[in-house]
């Protein structure tokens, strides 16, 4: 018979070493070829899963800020996220693939729930929903939850409010003729 005690887990053995460091490695290759296959974007544009988690932010970061009327309000989406694709080809190579890998995890499904808590996907999720997930990255405790949380903040509110074609939806008038 064989001893059973090899494999348990208070009393390491090499196999049970082998075993474990094999199990670890296959679950992070598996997540993070699942990562790279969502990242954000791809040959210069936006992916669909780019596309769903920047559409997602939009809302729930500007979303009061969106006109009500539907189309107006997919219109404007769509060009919201027609001027984010050269925001983020001209950021520094670097910024661009970290950018990328942020949006690979907002993206897939498992690392999404870990990093905010949402059930569901982004194109599905209600705005009382995206401002739970949001909110959750930003009172969590574990700091790079929160530098995430900043990261795509700061991106999607300076896209946004870049654009002069916004400024009117804040009550900004726009720079005064001198």
């Amino acid at each position: 018979m064989a001893d059973r005690a090899i494999d348990h887990p208070l009393t390491p053995r090499r196999r049970w070493f082998l075993k474990t460091a094999l199990a670890i490695g296959a679950l992070g290759a598996s997540l993070g070829g699942l990562v790279y296959w969502h990242r954000g974007m791809r040959e210069g544009h936006l992916t669909p899963e780019g596309r769903s988690v920047f559409r997602a932010l939009a809302i729930g970061f500007v979303g009061p800020m969106l006109p009500q009327d539907p189309a107006k309000r997919e219109a404007l989406l769509s060009a919201h996220l027609e001027h984010l694709e050269p925001f983020l080809n001209n950021l520094p190579q670097v910024l661009q693939v970290q950018v990328n890998a942020i949006v690979g995890l907002l993206a897939n499904g498992v690392t999404r729930r870990m990093l905010t808590g949402l059930p569901t996907d982004w194109d599905s999720a209600t705005p009382a929903q995206l401002e739970a997930a949001f909110d959750n990255m930003r009172r969590h405790p574990l700091p790079s939850n929160r530098l995430t949380y900043q990261v795509v903040r700061s991106i999607t509110c300076m896209t946004f409010f870049a654009n002069s074609d916004h400024w009117s939806l804040t009550g900004y008038p726009g720079p005064v003729d001198l």
